[in-house]
């Protein structure tokens, strides 16, 4: 908003239709407003007040942006009877502005650059999945693959588990394995997500099989027709990652069109799901599933560590330090996305008065432990509320996606601009995937990945 103001300024329409008053003002306020703006965002968990005043001024700066929005317009069209920013939208923002000394709110909290600290790259996202502590997992999930496979034509093994856990990444992982040691003639992964479309999930199957968009995806028949004729006299594994749907008969619906598709003797899927009665409808042979644990709190540790860790300062963690990190690593309650989230908010600084803000922070010790994303959300809040304001409508333009969708990058970035979402500044290159993305990146609030065959 800042910007069009100051680009309205710079064009002399403040001077030329005399509202240079009213376009001051409103800077004025807005500048006030941004300077106590951060301190805000972070208290807005804890303090009601301070909550229902950051809605008071989104609303206003909404209605603020609109109003420009239909000015500028009236400027293109050079029409000296368009709108100007209203009395009403000055009067709210001074009012708006007059209560930040009430809610005892400090300015200029906003964080320095994080020059400092290099952003996750890509390569490392991809080699993280060689995660900790579940080497024996690997093992495990393997051994029941193939005694599952020497029992019938086509099995099911489900790993199961809570939110969080790594249920996917573990899928991954023994897949990896499993091409390294050509246990199989073809892997198939298939993100089946809380719809439970079998068409759609048949359809994905051959897209992934193909390595392309099929174009004749909208005829079930054709699709499994399709499928049996690539997947003859072979061994075959498929994932599916993520299932929620606990229904027998969508689930026996699906294996019946999957058993036209037979391949040879041997074929396994593999089931990722945190729900035990999906593992039970799906499963096989009852007791043949991966029960997938939590890790130690050690384990977790060495997650954060490896996190912090990353990037230009390599130095070690020692001391006090040492001893708040793993204090925080206990609050992570054995959830290795815990970890990941928590040990990319904690890379920003290696000071001990910010570890200790987040170790005191009442959002870790609020984290239900019942088995679902009540453990896990508190932390993304977290984390969420300590990223830069202008990283914020970024990352929650994203939930536009639905679930477990695969977001182009370029696609991305070109939304985010069309929605005026992106910034430059000094610290922060032209280029958004240098800056922005890379940032949410290194917080491990998004994750960034090259999707290969």
């Amino acid at each position: 908003m800042l910007k069009k103001l100051a680009s309205l300024a710079l064009e002399g329409i403040d001077l030329a239709w005399g509202l240079k008053g009213k376009l001051q003002k409103l800077n004025k306020s807005l500048t006030s407003i941004l300077a106590v703006l951060h301190d805000a965002e972070e208290k807005q968990g804890r303090e009601e007040s301070v909550k229902i005043w950051l809605q008071k001024l989104r609303d206003v700066a909404y209605e603020a942006e609109d109003v420009l929005d239909e000015f500028g317009y009236e400027v293109l069209r050079q029409s000296v009877e368009g709108s100007t920013p209203s009395r009403k939208i000055n009067d709210e923002l001074v009012e708006i502005k007059n209560e930040v000394v009430g809610l005892g709110l400090i300015i200029g909290r906003e964080r320095a650059p994080q020059t400092s600290v290099s952003p996750i790259t890509h390569s490392f996202l991809e080699k993280s999945e060689q995660v900790i502590g579940r080497d024996g997992d690997v093992s495990e999930v393997i051994n029941l693959l193939n005694i599952s496979s020497d029992d019938q034509v086509l099995s099911v093994v489900p790993i199961v588990g809570m939110a969080g856990l790594g249920k996917t990444i573990l899928a991954k992982l023994v897949v990896k394995e499993i091409k390294d040691r050509k246990l199989f003639d073809e892997t198939i992964w298939v993100c089946v997500s809380q719809k439970f479309d079998k068409q759609r999930i048949l359809g994905e199957m051959l897209q992934d099989l193909l390595g392309t968009n099929n174009g004749a995806l909208s005829n079930l028949n054709t699709i499994v027709s399709q499928l049996k004729e690539k997947l003859e006299g072979k061994k075959f594994l498929r994932v599916l990652d993520d299932v929620w749907n606990e229904k027998l008969q969508d689930w026996e619906s699906l294996k019946n069109d999957l058993s036209i598709v037979r391949g040879s003797n041997g074929n396994v899927i593999i089931v990722t799901t945190r729900k035990q009665q999906a593992a039970s409808i799906m499963e096989t042979s009852p007791g043949r599933r991966h029960e997938l644990k939590r890790l130690q709190d050690e384990e977790c540790w060495s997650i954060i560590r490896k996190m912090v860790e990353t990037g230009n300062d390599k130095a070690s963690i020692s001391g006090n330090l040492e001893v708040i990190g793993k204090d925080i690593a206990r609050k992570c309650g054995g959830v290795p996305l815990a970890a990941r989230m928590l040990g990319g908010l904690m890379r920003n600084s290696k000071e001990e008065s910010d570890w200790s803000s987040i170790k005191n922070n009442p959002v870790l010790d609020s984290r239900g432990d019942d088995g679902d994303d009540v453990g896990i959300l508190p932390i993304l809040k977290l984390s969420y509320d300590h990223l830069p304001s202008y990283l914020k409508p970024c990352f929650a333009y994203c939930a536009m996606f639905p679930e477990d969708h695969r977001i182009d990058k370029e696609q991305l970035i070109q939304l985010w601009m069309a929605e005026g979402l992106l910034r430059t500044t000094n610290e922060q290159s032209d280029a958004p995937e240098g800056g922005i993305k890379c940032e949410m990146a290194s917080a491990n609030i998004i994750r960034s990945q090259t999707f290969t065959r």
